[in-house]
């Protein structure tokens, strides 16, 4: 039997509006990570959200806004399950492994969260409002970076000369965790697993020992 699909509403008494206006970004941060920014319309969202288009516009006056409410709603969930796994630990590597298990858990519990962001780095490419509109990196995403690094300089875990390049293999491992694994829970276990190898230098034998 097919799914009933929710009451369409119209223009919401102010009790709910706060309900509405989450369950509009819930249900499009599932479109738009599913089908990308250029194809989702405003009529897919009021539909999946139960209202009409005209009540869509109550809440928000263009796709675009929509669009930003939803990025930076996951974002800042994304940043401050971060930050809280950074603050459980006191050491560079406890940090790393903490951001890798925060990451796989958030892929367990809202696997579209991961989708919509990888989605998004695309979409920027393609659409100029959205490069123009979303700040590349986003302001704590920086900072948790920038902290994450400079905690690693202090404890003696990161030297300071390498900075950059400690930057640029964090960022190429977070941003492939999403892009490239987070489709298959199983297969970004294993990736998660296997930086956790690499960290405890159990991934990979010294070359001499793998030749034996």
């Amino acid at each position: 039997m097919a799914k009933k699909p929710p009451a369409r509403i119209g223009r919401p008494p102010s009790s709910n509006a706060a309900d509405t206006r989450l369950r509009i970004i819930a249900v499009a941060s599932e479109l738009f990570a599913r089908k990308g920014y250029g194809i989702v319309t405003n009529k897919d969202v009021a539909e999946a959200a139960g209202i009409s288009t005209g009540a869509l516009y109550y809440y928000f006056s263009s796709k675009l806004e929509m669009y930003l409410a939803v990025y930076w709603t996951l974002q800042t969930m994304v940043d401050e399950a971060i930050g809280e796994a950074m603050r459980s630990q006191r050491t560079f590597d406890g940090r790393v492994r903490a951001i890798l298990e925060v990451a796989h858990s958030l892929n367990a519990q809202e696997p579209h969260i991961a989708q919509f962001l990888g989605t998004a780095r695309v979409d920027r490419l393609r659409h100029p409002e959205l490069q123009e509109a979303i700040t590349s990196p986003p302001g704590e995403g920086a900072r948790i970076m920038s902290e994450l690094i400079e905690g690693g300089i202090e404890t003696g875990e990161v030297v300071a000369a390498r900075r950059k390049q400690v930057e640029a293999v964090l960022q190429t491992i977070f941003v492939g965790l999403v892009d490239s694994q987070s489709d298959d829970l199983g297969r970004h276990r294993q990736a998660v697993d296997g930086l956790l190898a690499l960290l405890d230098h159990k991934l990979l034998l010294p070359a001499k020992r793998a030749a034996k």
